[in-house]
């Protein structure tokens, strides 16, 4: 009965401790749903059972808890016995395991071991077989050796290809056999025996479009390896000997011609590079059909030894004509070379050859279109000695005045003046043209070479100029203002000559404005250029093979460092065009020889406007006058005041009637003063320049004289001041201060003998400079204490 109550009581306390173990448990739902569940029974008997049961249960599972924890308590030495057990075990697997790897060591080093004497003996069985090819070509290479005679004579040329294939293979296998040690001479021999047996065969099927016999005979000569000798017959059959025919018939009726003799080369060049651009293209279609494997290897050789055999001839007979005839004949060889550059492409990418194939016919292109200008290039390359050359000659037409030699009077020398200046447009315009030749027959390429032509054209225009000079010099027999002597023979220049010599300048002035406006003109053609061969000239690119195959690209290409240079100056006269940096000179050399003419002209003008004043001031510093002493008398007679010397007032009136002189040049010739500045006043800024110029020298070549007189006497000392003086006011009079070496020369010589040392002491204090007092001291003798 107690077990039943038991065993009850058991189901309630599990029924109640699976209501606790809910996560969602509720304590007030649970007691409400307990306490509707009671039946009959009391609330408050069914809440105080409750609490007994709850009690009990919450015992119940204290205990259940405690005898779980003893068990669990007991059982983990046994665990870990457990554990010990299988580390133990796990260790022996371990040794297990590396007993199993040392044994499959020991049996792999057997196994490898095997497989090398396997290796071994698959070696020995392949150079076994490979002896018994030997010894089987041997064989066979014994008897071709004997047989081939009789090949040879049998005239089967299909049998001779064979057979001299076998003997070629057959030594490439036999290799160095004593026995063979010729055969490989024997086969060349026997291939150059049957290459002379091929080619005339060749050459008749090539000559009679008999493409079947040609492919037949092609294939023997490639089976041999003799495709040079299909590539030379080829080129010499259809190709090098029809065309050389036709040039030399055009050659023959070139020369033969009786109207336009001169433009007949031109035409004739003309026509032959139209008929070679057809012949290329019948050859293509021919080639298609007969060799289309061939084809696009074929012709382009065949076109470079066609130019090539060409180059001397076109080569002589460009360089023989005049630079005029070159620009039709670029346009010509312009044409020529994009189609047939065109053409070859397109025979190119048609081709289905493998790429090295390509590589090699895209070589043999480039090498064609190479031969086809070289002639043109190597006279692009003469440009600049060309052009030099005919500068030359039209300077020697432009600057010829043969009346310099005998100048008399002034208006010979007006005339000369106004033909000097006449040259300058001229020479200005053969320069532009030279250039504009360069452009039409190089494309610009040759344009560093052109311009150093045209720095020695300038060099040479002023040397002819210079002569002339020099002519009208001796003519005149003027006096060298750089000389240190005068000449017996020198004058002094009329005041005819004198108007005459300022006719120069006109050009003196318009020598600058002329360079300058050749210089504008030339970097807008240089600007051009630099867009026109920008492509071309890509410093990146610039090699020996050119990727786009124009005649630019090609002459660019055929002298990369000249291109190079050419693309360094474009860019540098670009940036300075667009940075407005135009002050330096882009032909510097030749602007020097310009400028120098000027001042060849200039010191002609100089020494004319001089002549006088040196004629009458040379020599002077060495006069008697200086050391003259007074005459000495018995009688008291009055002193009167010096006059200055004849020679002083001759060169200073002299230079009082420069600027009448100067002002009626002026007027003469402003028209043409004008439309040379453009400037009203520079006629009158120009003989203000001058009087101020030839005052200065005046003023300097006294001061020398001065300075090189040996003593003073206090006559002559007095003599000095006025002079001195007198030419101060002179050039003082042309607005001109004179040098303050002369005027300190005036002070020290009009200083009293016995007042001079105390004016040397105060002096410095005047801005005298002290150097010059104590040299004219020295000179006056007196024996000074500063």
């Amino acid at each position: 009965m107690a077990s039943r109550a038991d065993g009850g009581s058991s189901t309630r306390h599990a029924g109640m401790m699976r209501d606790f173990e809910s996560d969602g448990f509720d304590r007030a739902r649970w007691i409400n749903e307990r306490c509707r569940a009671r039946g009959d029974v009391p609330v408050e008997r069914f809440l105080s059972d409750l609490e007994l049961q709850t009690q009990l249960v919450s015992e119940d599972a204290a205990r259940a808890l405690e005898e779980r924890s003893r068990e669990a308590t007991s059982r983990v030495p046994r665990a870990t016995r457990e554990i010990e057990r299988v580390e133990r075990r796990v260790e022996a697997l371990r040794e297990e395991t590396r007993a199993m790897l040392t044994r499959l060591d020991e049996v792999e080093e057997v196994s490898r071991a095997s497989v090398d004497a396997l290796r071994q003996l698959d070696a020995a069985k392949r150079r076994m077989e490979s002896a018994k090819e030997t010894l089987q070509e041997t064989n066979g290479l014994a008897d071709l050796m004997a047989n081939v005679d009789g090949i040879f004579a049998s005239g089967n040329i299909r049998s001779m290809s064979d057979a001299l294939a076998r003997m070629k293979r057959a030594l490439a296998v036999v290799g160095d056999v004593p026995e063979f040690a010729d055969g490989q001479d024997k086969v060349n021999a026997f291939e150059h025996k049957l290459e002379g047996i091929v080619r005339p065969a060749l050459v008749t099927a090539f000559e009679s479009h008999n493409s079947t016999a040609a492919r037949e005979l092609r294939d023997v000569l490639l089976a041999t390896g003799r495709g040079s000798a299909l590539e030379s017959t080829y080129a010499e059959t259809r190709v090098t000997g029809p065309l050389m025919k036709q040039w030399k018939t055009r050659e023959r009726e070139a020369a033969a011609a009786t109207s336009g003799k001169s433009e007949a080369p031109v035409r004739m060049i003309e026509e032959f590079l139209k008929q070679c651009a057809t012949t290329l293209r019948e050859e293509i279609s021919w080639c298609a059909s007969a060799f289309p494997e061939n084809a696009a290897s074929l012709i382009p050789i065949a076109w470079c030894s066609l130019h090539a055999t060409l180059e001397g001839s076109v080569t002589e007979k460009l360089s023989a004509m005049p630079t005029e005839q070159l620009v039709p004949i670029r346009r010509a060889f312009e044409t020529y070379v994009e189609d047939v550059a065109v053409t070859l492409l397109k025979l190119t990418n048609d081709d289905a050859s493998a790429m090295p194939a390509k590589v090699s016919v895209n070589s043999a292109i480039n090498d064609a279109l190479m031969a086809i200008v070289e002639p043109l290039i190597a006279v692009e390359q003469r440009y600049g000695e060309l052009a030099l050359s005919n500068m030359r000659r039209e300077f020697e037409s432009i600057v010829n005045i043969p009346e310099a030699r005998s100048v008399v009077t002034s208006d010979d020398l007006t005339s000369i003046s106004h033909d000097l200046l006449a040259t300058l447009p001229k020479a200005m315009s053969v320069f532009g043209q030279a250039v504009d030749r360069c452009i039409d027959i190089t494309a610009g390429v040759e344009l560093l070479t052109c311009m150093h032509a045209i720095e020695s054209g300038m060099e040479h225009y002023a040397d002819l100029i210079s002569v002339i000079m020099r002519d009208l010099r001796q003519a005149a027999g003027l006096i060298d203002s750089s000389a240190v002597m005068v000449k017996s023979n020198a004058n002094s220049a009329g005041e005819e000559f004198i108007r005459g010599s300022l006719s120069l300048l006109d050009i003196i002035n318009a020598i600058p404005s002329a360079l300058l406006d050749f210089e504008s003109s030339l970097r807008v053609k240089i600007l051009a250029l630099h867009s026109t061969l920008r492509s071309a000239l890509n410093t990146t690119e610039l090699t020996s093979t050119p990727t786009v195959r124009t005649l630019i690209a090609l002459s660019v290409a055929a002298h990369a460092p000249r291109s190079r240079k050419l693309a360094i100056f474009l860019d540098k006269v670009a940036d300075a065009a667009e940075k407005h940096s135009l002050d330096s000179s882009i032909i510097p050399v030749g602007a020097e020889h310009m400028n120098g003419l000027a001042r060849t002209l200039e010191k002609f003008v100089h020494d004319t406007l001089l002549g006088r004043v040196s004629l009458e001031l040379k020599g002077i510093g060495a006069s008697d006058v200086w050391s003259a002493k007074p005459t000495e008398s018995a009688y008291k007679l009055p002193t009167f005041s010096a006059y200055p010397q004849e020679r002083m007032t001759n060169a200073g009136e002299y230079l009082l009637s420069l600027p009448q002189h100067l002002d009626g040049a002026n007027d003469d010739d402003i028209p043409r003063t004008v439309s040379l500045s453009d400037d009203v006043r520079s006629g009158q800024d120009t003989s203000e320049d001058w009087i101020a110029k030839i005052a200065e020298a005046s003023a300097e070549l006294l001061l020398k004289e001065v300075q090189s007189i040996g003593s003073l006497t206090e006559q002559g000392a007095a003599q000095l001041a006025v002079d001195l003086e007198y030419f101060s006011n002179i050039v003082a009079a042309l607005s001109f201060d004179p040098p303050s070496a002369l005027s300190a020369w005036y002070r020290c010589v009009s200083v009293p003998r016995e007042e001079y040392d105390a004016f040397a002491r105060s002096a410095n204090a005047e801005g005298i400079d002290a150097r010059i007092v104590r040299a004219v001291a020295a000179t006056r003798g007196i024996a000074s204490s500063k």
